[in-house]
């Protein structure tokens, strides 16, 4: 059954026959319905679906900080950031073969645009959270001075969490300016004594640029 939000002649949401409306963007879309099938998955199409599902468990644990990070390149596009943001890491931070595929964290990437990233970041671990590090150069960072730092820590596998979700992410999506060089981003109690990825990136003041995201190791909240 569909819906006629907009009358007889508008778009319709939902199963009719063989189709299946939908709304992307703001957009009415329509596709086939899509059909059960009995046949065995062949092993390269099971690697093909442990391969979507390590991607949409990684990047639904962050899920307003990637639409922040590609919502310039899904701009006039048909795609949402969110999908843009999924089909990078497809295709270029997963490592291993099926059934033991798992994301390369320092592949991924969770930004992405043409701002000038951050000089020579570094973290170290505090008792309630994690510091990140960069250089300010006067010079050439000038015209980005305003610039804020986005921050996310990626916990794989946390030993304790209260919403029983083993995989989760921590950020900020607006931090200290680019010429402070030093930010903490506060993370919860249940993130201790488990192993953290670590990325940073820049968003301009006026949050019409973005930067690549840089991958800044690993490390452990005791």
């Amino acid at each position: 059954m569909a819906r006629l939000k907009e009358g007889f002649l508008g778009a319709f949401q939902g199963v009719l026959g063989t189709g299946e409306g939908y709304i992307r963007k703001g957009v009415p879309m329509i596709r086939a319905k899509k059909r059960k099938t009995k046949k065995k998955a062949s092993k390269l199409q099971l690697a093909q679906r442990q391969k979507m599902k390590v991607v949409n468990d990684f990047v639904k644990t962050m899920t307003l900080f990637v639409a922040t990070g590609f919502e310039l390149i899904a701009q006039n596009e048909t795609f949402t950031a969110n999908n843009a943001a999924k089909s990078y890491q497809m295709r270029n931070a997963l490592q291993g073969e099926y059934p033991d595929i798992a994301i390369n964290y320092g592949a991924a990437v969770l930004t992405k645009g043409t701002l000038s990233p951050v000089l020579n970041p570094t973290a170290a671990a505090l008792e309630n959270g994690v510091q990140f590090n960069w250089e300010f150069e006067p010079e050439s960072d000038f015209y980005n001075r305003r610039a804020q730092v986005m921050m996310l820590v990626h916990a794989p596998m946390l030993k304790y969490d209260p919403k029983k979700k083993k995989e989760q992410s921590f950020f900020s999506l607006s931090g200290a300016r680019r010429t402070e060089g030093t930010d903490i981003l506060e993370l919860p109690a249940y993130f201790k004594n488990t192993e953290l990825h670590l990325y940073i990136s820049m968003i301009a003041d006026d949050r019409k640029s973005i930067s690549d995201s840089i991958y800044v190791g690993t490390t452990i909240i005791t």
